[in-house]
């Protein structure tokens, strides 16, 4: 029931051309459609992270070029402020929730490292942390800059056409075009199993990016990456509407002083961060926004596909955040005294 829910919510969302449509007409129609029906959360299995995580890899390896390989290559030093800025933030969010409510400081901060949700719960629970608390305000972050990012793309779209955005054919390619597609999916997941076996962060998104990006540069002709897009929309909205339920609200309620601390610093950061890429880096305003927001990786990427961002400098800093976070908060909490 709770898939049918997300499907038919995100055949609405494309079909009325909301932004973001299919991500944000899955999350809604399973989620909503779960609490009014009083449905428990269900937790996505580990094979769902694991396709999402290939089909991003792919998603952004298929749009490689020498080109776009040049632009990623220059975009490490705004990877590592943005990480940077993120860790630094987030500590100093997580001390001042600690102080001023109940939640523990060793909880807080792994609630305030934008991450992976499933890398730091996991992690988390390695540390003694609430798991239950982390994972109600990761996922109240990455509800939030979804709706952030809805926000923008809207006011976009407003301007550039005052009308309302109708839904693009969605077979449109030639059959060399599946072929190439074909094959270069088949590179990707041959890559991308390889990464999710060595167990590093994100080695899914990395090891199908260096496949598709491989058979792309090899080939060099263009593959149709838009299917790829929906794809990965549907199948993010869904992970996160699977754990939206009666008991998630009243977690999060009872979470509300320290998750309004935590996620407001990182929103107030987001919008930083932002201006800061696009004026010091020079990146546009789409990528700069798309690059800076707070987390979940597979859902940024796939929306900033479908809206024009550079996706291969939008993937590349994130995939130094995650990474960078994944190994230094744990670091840093292991300092701390029992």
């Amino acid at each position: 029931m709770s898939l049918l829910l997300g499907l038919a919510g995100a055949v609405a969302g494309y079909r009325l051309g909301l932004p973001a449509g299919v991500l944000t007409g899955a999350l809604a129609g399973m989620g909503l459609g779960k609490v009014a029906m009083g449905l428990p959360p269900v937790p996505a299995p580990p094979e769902a992270n694991a396709v999402l995580q290939v089909m991003v890899g792919i998603m952004v390896g298929l749009r490689m070029s020498r080109g776009a390989i040049r632009s990623g290559v220059r975009s490490l030093a705004p990877a590592v402020l943005v990480s940077a800025a993120m860790i630094a933030v987030g500590v100093a969010a997580a001390l001042v929730a600690a102080r001023l409510t109940s939640l523990d400081p060793v909880t807080a901060l792994f609630a305030a490292a934008p991450g992976g949700l499933t890398e730091i719960v996991v992690v988390s629970a390695a540390f003694g942390a609430d798991g239950a608390a982390v994972a109600a305000v990761h996922l109240a972050r990455l509800l939030t800059a979804i709706a952030g990012i809805n926000l923008l793309l809207a006011y976009l779209n407003r301007k550039e056409s005052g009308t309302r955005r109708s839904a693009p054919p969605l077979w449109s390619e030639s059959r060399g075009d599946w072929r190439r597609l074909g094959l270069a999916t088949a590179a990707g997941a041959a890559g991308g199993t390889a990464g999710l076996l060595i167990s590093i962060p994100a080695g899914g998104v990395i090891g199908a990016l260096a496949g598709s990006a491989a058979f792309r540069l090899l080939t060099e002709n263009p593959v149709p990456v838009r299917q790829y897009g929906l794809g990965v929309q549907l199948l993010g909205g869904m992970v996160i509407g699977l754990g939206l339920s009666a008991e998630f609200f009243a977690e999060l309620v009872s979470l509300a002083g320290a998750g309004a601390i935590l996620i407001s610093a990182q929103m107030l950061l987001w919008i930083s961060m932002s201006l800061l890429l696009a004026r010091l880096f020079g990146q546009d305003n789409l990528t700069a926004a798309f690059a800076a927001a707070p987390g979940g990786m597979g859902e940024v990427i796939a929306t900033a596909s479908s809206a024009g961002a550079n996706t291969v400098v939008v993937a590349f800093i994130h995939l130094v955040r995650l990474s960078t976070i994944i190994v230094v908060v744990p670091a840093l909490i292991s300092l701390f005294p029992n």
